[in-house]
């Protein structure tokens, strides 16, 4: 029951337009981002699409992207 469940949600969120991602991060960076979550990024995933969105955008402008680490 539960493998259905996620390959009905990866089904949605392919035709949504996402691929997936894995990612292995330490456990202190994890704690770091789950400290940032709100109300608008209620998720590790909403959390980490906004960073790389947001420095994605910085280094479209021109920004320094260095300057934006974490941690």
């Amino acid at each position: 029951m539960m493998r259905a469940r996620k390959a009905e949600q990866r089904r949605r969120r392919r035709a949504q337009g996402l691929k997936p991602l894995e990612v292995w991060l330490p456990e202190q960076l994890i704690l770091e981002i789950d400290k940032l979550k709100t109300e608008q990024t209620h998720s590790r995933e909403a959390v980490i699409a906004a960073l790389i969105a947001g420095t994605l955008q910085k280094a479209r402008s021109g920004r320094p992207v260095a300057s934006m680490a974490l941690g």
